[in-house]
C-alpha cells in the first residue's frame, strides 16, 4: 500500500530503547542553583510570607472590629 516506504524508513531509523541509566549526565536533582533560580525562590518565599502576614493581620483586624453579636451568628 505504501510501496515499502515505511519498511525502508524503519530500516534506516530503527527504534532505540536506551534506558535512562546509561546517561550519566542526567541528574534528577540539581545540586547547584543558578543566581536567577535563587532569586526566583527567594522572591516566592518573601511573597508567601507577605501574604500570610497580610491574611493574619486582616483576620486580627476583623475580629477586633466586628461586634461579638455578629461573629456568633452564622
Amino acid at each position: 500500500m505504501d510501496n515499502g516506504a515505511y519498511a525502508k524508513y524503519k530500516q534506516e531509523n530503527p527504534d532505540v530503547n536506551t534506558p535512562l541509566s546509561t546517561y550519566d549526565y542526567v541528574d534528577q536533582f540539581v545540586h547547584q542553583l543558578t543566581n536567577a533560580e535563587l532569586v526566583v525562590c527567594v522572591v516566592a518565599v518573601v511573597l508567601a510570607l507577605f501574604a500570610i502576614l497580610k491574611f493574619l493581620s486582616n483576620a486580627k483586624t476583623n475580629i477586633l472590629t466586628t461586634p461579638k453579636s455578629k461573629r456568633d451568628t452564622p
